[in-house]
């Protein structure tokens, strides 16, 4: 049975011409607003069983794969509560990520302020991650220091989301040496092991990485399960770069 997955693309509608209506003295405004907006928008996506990414903060990507369309507008509501402007949505479902990011981007413009589209989708919705993390990172910063580390991941980051892309995968940085890879449902453990030995190959400072995968039908299990195949490579309990859970169907 094919596999499909389901994003959804917020927008904050006006947001860059509300941060320049606030005057020079603004970008603490702008971070405080954009950290309430964000809390409010996750916090009522795990209520849901999604998970929610920001790109540019005016723009946010909620991982929706068998949301219904009411927990995916409590999200939108929720993160309407704390915005300044008005918020409109648009989902889709496609073979990857990237391509349902393209089919919401293309059915925004006609969604009204405060809306929701929904495109209807034709097979079984399915999300998968990797929970992707970087050896010896924290031997790193104790050698050459926290900022020198953090433009390590910067680079690595930049890296691992030009290969990803090429796949139909979408990456996010979620802080400290840990990268999230929304990675296409068909075959997540063949795309992880390509995207992890190409990214190895231009990794800054000879880095090397490791990843836990996680197949759900829903985000929030996904993302659990891609942290628990992570941590028990950690462990050791598991001795390979990457270990791959499903949830049963």
């Amino acid at each position: 049975m094919a596999r499909l997955t389901r994003l959804t693309l917020i927008e904050l509608r006006g947001y860059r011409e509300w941060t320049e209506s606030l005057g020079d003295d603004r970008e603490w405004a702008i971070q405080l607003t954009q950290a309430r907006i964000y809390r409010a928008a996750q916090e009522e996506a795990k209520e849901h069983g999604g998970f929610v990414v920001p790109l540019r903060y005016d723009f946010m990507v909620l991982l929706s794969s068998n949301l219904q369309d009411y927990s995916q507008k409590a999200v939108i509501d929720a993160v309407a509560s704390e915005s300044p402007v008005p918020v409109r949505a648009a989902s889709a479902c496609a073979p990857t990520p990237l391509d349902a990011l393209r089919a919401a981007q293309g059915m925004l413009g006609r969604v009204e302020p405060g809306g929701l589209e929904v495109e209807g989708c034709s097979a079984r919705e399915e999300t998968a991650v990797a929970h992707v993390d970087v050896d010896n990172i924290s031997y790193a910063t104790l050698q050459r220091g926290a900022y020198e580390a953090f433009l390590d991941v910067v680079r690595l980051h930049h890296v691992l989301a030009e290969e990803a892309a090429a796949a139909g995968a979408l990456v996010q940085y979620l802080g400290g040496d840990n990268i999230l890879v929304v990675l296409p449902p068909a075959a997540p453990r063949l795309d992880a092991e390509r995207l992890l030995a190409r990214t190895g190959e231009m990794a800054p400072r000879g880095m090397t990485l490791k990843a836990g995968v996680g197949i759900a039908p829903t985000p929030r299990e996904a993302l659990s399960l891609a942290a628990r195949a992570l941590h028990d490579i950690r462990s050791r309990r598991a001795h390979e770069r990457i270990v791959v859970y499903e949830a049963p169907p």
